[in-house]
């Protein structure tokens, strides 16, 4: 099962390193207010992130939730951390340790959205979802958008999951895996014109995939483009020959 695409951990973990001693004027050193002290640990403990190194990583979240345990962001690094070593419990008691401090947090919102996701628990993921898309600052509110489309899709909400995708291409229309999944949908409601018409959005930004070549494929079979079929399926053999769709996709007679 695919996991969201949400932000990645490079992005969230975009490393700025700070001092963390200021200078007095007597020229000895002392240590630097809470925040910072705070901000220095959380800055650390991102390279190591970002490196994967997680066993460095923890000793400098642990210390900054010493100095702050309200920290949100100490939190999120922190689940993020225990996620990435497989420690799903203590991951969600830090997201939810986050979230109490924070309810509106958006990087914990997504995450935890994420992560829930991952879990299977697609109603849970969608409440955060919702609540994170509604926060109209949020840089990457169009992959927050096809993140919330793809859980009610698995909830079953067909129509909250196209507005969804929807959202997601009008934001950013290089918003690829929405579009793809508009065309299906619109393929799927005999709609074949608006169904080309997201086609043609996907094509545009992204690479073909076994699903969008056998997607491809019916649209020249509805269309009567035989060479858009006889060149999709052809792609779809050479390229992704061991994949299921090259074994059972099928075309309308």
């Amino acid at each position: 099962m695919k996991k969201l695409v949400g932000v990645t951990l490079a992005q969230l973990l975009v490393m700025t390193l700070a001092g963390c001693v200021t200078e007095t004027t007597g020229g000895g050193l002392e240590p630097a207010e809470t925040p910072e002290r705070v901000q220095a640990q959380l800055d650390l403990a991102r390279g190591y992130l970002e490196k994967r190194d997680y066993g460095r990583a923890r000793p400098p979240l642990m210390r900054a939730l010493r100095v702050d345990p309200r920290s949100v962001e100490a939190h999120v690094l922190m689940a993020v951390l225990n996620e990435s070593e497989n420690d799903s419990d203590l991951a969600e008691e830090h997201y939810r340790a986050a979230l109490r401090i924070e309810p509106a947090n958006s990087q914990a919102l997504n995450n935890y959205g994420s992560f829930l996701y991952g879990k299977q628990r697609y109603a849970e993921a969608a409440e955060h979802l919702r609540r994170l898309v509604r926060d109209t600052d949020y840089r990457a509110r169009s992959q927050a958008y096809e993140n919330l489309g793809l859980a009610e899709l698995r909830l079953g909400n067909g129509e909250p999951a196209k507005e969804a995708f929807t959202r997601a291409v009008f934001l950013n229309a290089s918003q690829a895996r929405s579009a793809l999944e508009l065309a299906d949908m619109a393929y799927a409601d005999g709609d074949f014109a608006a169904s080309q018409a997201h086609y043609d959005d996907f094509r545009r930004v992204a690479r073909q995939t076994p699903r969008s070549l056998c997607l491809g494929m019916k649209l020249g079979q509805t269309a009567g483009d035989t060479d858009q079929l006889a060149s999709y399926a052809m792609a779809l053999q050479n390229l992704y020959p061991n994949s299921r769709e090259a074994k059972e996709c099928e075309v309308p007679r």
